[in-house]
């Protein structure tokens, strides 16, 4: 068996030596860069995202983050730890924004819940940022993040 994914892995470095397409999580999946427009991040990018350290901020209660995938060179924002009280307050947003063109895809926290994601733009060669409403319920917060 050790013998079999040895030479399994060498085959897979010859490959890329050779300058031969290795499937990435990603590239399996079919979104790459501008390939990732709209889509969720969840069925495609999410494995190997990072939060920047000045991709996230808190407001009051509510964390809000600018996500990125490296494998898909994607970015979305995302919102969590808001809580809210319909009656009383107004549900929490998260937006990214691409600062090259002004793309955006917003999501509001849904009742009953405590966050959301936003779907991803293409972040190949631009930056982009998120921002995002909490309604604390006596205070209300808004800010971004720093871009990446």
């Amino acid at each position: 068996m050790k013998v079999r994914n040895w030479a399994t892995s060498l085959a897979v470095l010859g490959l890329a030596a050779a300058g031969t397409a290795i499937a990435t999580p990603a590239n399996a999946a079919g979104c790459y860069g501008s390939s990732c427009e709209g889509k969720d991040p969840a069925t495609y990018c999410q494995s190997d995202a990072i939060t920047p350290s000045n991709g996230a901020i808190w407001l009051g209660a509510a964390y809000v983050e600018l996500r990125y995938s490296p494998s898909c060179r994607a970015a979305w924002a995302r919102i969590s730890q808001a809580s809210w009280v319909p009656q009383d307050q107004h549900a929490p947003t998260v937006t990214v924004h691409r600062t090259s063109d002004g793309k955006e895809y917003s999501c509001a926290v849904a009742s009953g819940s405590t966050g959301c994601y936003t779907k991803m733009v293409n972040d190949i060669d631009v930056k982009s940022y998120a921002k995002g409403f909490y309604d604390g319920g006596a205070r209300t917060w808004s800010g971004s993040t720093g871009s990446y």
